[in-house]
């Protein structure tokens, strides 16, 4: 299976809900999960995405880097507040509302120009970016680019809702 990321939107209840309560974090990305073999929609207008196991190679897109969240761009991916509890890949990470903002921003204004030329097989695979599959023919086009469009569109409509964004690693 390998690990897969997932994010929500938190509407002001569930936000409130999950701040007095951090301990239901897991449940709020598992319920997710679970509704994701409901409903075949992964573009995020039903409140959540999936990138599957693009996570990390679009977030070396975005900040050309393995690992940094410094700024909007990072956050995208990676960034956050832990909460809640450690379900095997770390804790879910929380996004509240000014900062998705800050992030939807940050994705309408880079362009998919930059995108492409950060895109480097060779710097993926000495950096180790998960999973190590960049040097497959039409990977940047068929797999990475339309992953970075669901995540934009996503922290788009977050953005329009006033949402928290919840993230977790599956």
């Amino acid at each position: 299976m390998g690990m897969t990321v997932v994010a929500r939107e938190l509407d002001s209840e569930q936000l409130a809900s999950l701040l007095a309560d951090p301990s239901i974090a897991n449940d709020l990305i598992l319920d997710e999960v679970d509704d994701e073999d409901e409903d075949d929609d992964e573009d995020g207008s039903d409140g959540w995405l999936d990138l599957d196991k693009a996570w990390h190679g679009v977030h070396f897109l975005l900040t050309g880097a393995a690992w940094g969240t410094d700024n909007p761009l990072g956050g995208a991916v990676l960034g956050g507040r832990e909460v809640g509890g450690d379900d095997g890949y770390g804790p879910p990470r929380l996004l509240e509302p000014d900062l998705v903002r800050e992030v939807a921003e940050a994705l309408g204004v880079v362009t998919d120009a930059e995108l492409r030329a950060r895109f480097d097989p060779e710097e993926m695979q000495r950096l180790d970016i998960y999973p190590q599959i960049w040097d497959e023919s039409d990977i940047l086009d068929e797999y990475l680019m339309p992953n970075v469009q669901q995540l934009r569109d996503f922290y788009a409509r977050a953005a329009a809702h006033d949402a928290a964004v919840l993230i977790g690693v599956q």
